[in-house]
């Protein structure tokens, strides 16, 4: 028969267990009022600073490491056979540089003014014939196109703050695209009941209301930046407005850089959907 633990011992347990709960609950709590005191425009300030200052963004070593395996794996079932790729929020150029040794003809544009920057050294240098060019945030390139497909880079789709400007940013892609193209979005996902997303948003929305802004969506968090986290429901309905159809929606999975990824095409009337939640390798 096992030996009883020693009360000292399940008191520890059970504090963990509660201490636990607290963290998560006042992270909640943190993440929640900063969220709602923060405006939009000291957010975008919060976004631009990030990414100036997280080294991977600007190193060379990850701006020349290729596509993710989810990227190349989306890449080689929806994009087999086009020729012309946009990257939309390309940042220092790592997806640009990858497609273009895989052959297509890539355009990147990226509101960043530092990545540009580093993009502009950097391609060069390791013979790229593409360009990262610079464009307002959220907002897709005046004139561009048309493209075979577009790639919205990595995770720059939930960088958008609102439903709204996400579907408008997806009615302005749509021009720049060739009928049936495809385009590759990815961000966040969150599960179907989340006690600490819920929290955020009603603290966001308690602090937004008295200081009368745009209110927040479930979902919305910070990391530091404002990102929003997906489920597919939501992504369907925004791809729907915008006039796509979903092909496929993948979670994320579990390591460092498998974002939650889906593939819509422009054309609703010849964009079978095929099978949801379905893992490359299934």
């Amino acid at each position: 028969m096992p030996k009883r633990p020693r009360t000292l011992v399940r008191f520890f347990l059970w504090e963990q267990a509660q201490w636990r709960r607290l963290q998560l609950l006042l992270n909640a709590v943190h993440t929640g009022v900063w969220l709602g005191v923060l405006s939009r425009e000291t957010m975008q300030e919060v976004d631009e600073a990030h990414f100036a200052t997280a080294g991977s963004y600007n190193d060379e070593a990850h701006n020349l490491r290729g596509l993710f395996d989810w990227e190349a794996g989306a890449i080689a079932d929806f994009f087999a056979g086009r020729r012309t790729i946009g990257v939309i929020g390309a940042g220092a150029g790592r997806e640009v540089i990858a497609l273009s040794r895989q052959g297509f003809h890539v355009e990147g544009f990226e509101c960043n003014p530092g990545l540009v920057a580093y993009a502009g050294d950097l391609l060069p240098r390791h013979g790229c014939q593409a360009a990262v060019r610079l464009i307002a945030r959220d907002a897709a390139p005046a004139g561009a196109g048309p493209y075979d497909g577009i790639v919205v880079g990595w995770s720059a789709y939930m960088l958008i703050a609102g439903r709204e400007r996400r579907i408008r940013f997806l009615r302005d892609l749509r021009p720049l695209l060739t009928e049936g193209s495809p385009v590759l979005l990815s961000f966040f996902t969150r599960p179907d009941h989340s006690p600490r997303l819920a929290l955020i948003f009603r603290v966001a929305r308690l602090l937004r209301r008295v200081l009368r802004r745009e209110p927040p969506a479930l979902g919305d968090d910070l990391t530091p930046m404002l990102v929003h986290r997906f489920d597919e429901a939501e992504l369907v309905s925004e791809l729907a407005e915008a006039g796509f159809t979903l092909a496929r929606f993948t979670p994320e999975g579990r390591g460092p850089y498998d974002s939650g990824w889906a593939v819509a095409y422009a054309d609703s009337g010849k964009s079978p959907r095929l099978t949801g939640n379905t893992n490359l390798d299934a």
